[in-house]
């Protein structure tokens, strides 16, 4: 069991204590993640891949958007496909 010491708000603290929390390594290389997969994924639960990814292997095709590298490479793929002259038209 780990005990940790958490500052509340107002200046009180509380020691709060819990099994040891497993840190998750990136699936490409390992390292510690911080990340996880943004890329959709309608058969699971919460709707994204969540592989666990680091700050080196993340690909980051958007602000606020990272993908492991399987699906980085996939998003590759399809922007290498996608003619850059053609612009969307919104939705009516």
């Amino acid at each position: 069991m780990v005990c940790q010491r958490v500052d509340l708000p107002g200046g009180g603290s509380a020691i709060v204590c819990g099994p040891r929390q497993r840190k998750r390594k990136c699936v490409n290389c390992r390292r510690p993640a911080g990340l996880l997969c943004d890329w959709k994924v309608k058969t699971k639960k919460s709707g994204t891949c969540d592989a666990p990814i680091c700050d080196r292997c993340t690909h980051v095709p958007a602000p606020d958007k990272d993908l492991c590298p399987k699906h980085g490479a996939e998003w590759r793929a399809r922007q290498a496909g996608r003619d850059p002259q053609v612009v969307r038209q919104p939705a009516e």
